[in-house]
């Protein structure tokens, strides 16, 4: 399993050097727990980012958030509409 290459993408934008790494492992269990869920992963994992807005402490408490209830990510991130789409494009690029 890997992440989409525009989260990869978005996380070399956001994060120090030093925290990619692990940053790309935490998002890849939280794909997989998403994936036994039915959820669409790239949304919601996106929707972390876009929260977090570069600081690895929040994006922590992003991730506990959505094993919670991941519809509150997506509000707080403004990936709740149907537009979400065009908004994960203009964000992360296609």
């Amino acid at each position: 399993m890997e992440l989409p290459s525009r989260i990869k993408r978005r996380i070399i934008k956001d994060h120090p050097q030093g925290d990619q790494q692990t940053i790309e492992e935490l998002l890849l269990e939280l794909m997989d727990y998403l994936k036994k869920t039915g959820i669409d992963t790239e949304r919601v994992i996106a929707a972390t980012l876009l929260h977090a807005d570069g600081k690895t402490d929040r994006l922590l408490n992003c991730i506990e958030e959505v094993r919670v209830d991941f519809r509150d990510i997506l509000m707080d991130s403004g990936l709740e509409h149907a537009d979400w789409p065009d908004r994960l494009d203009a964000e992360f690029g296609t």
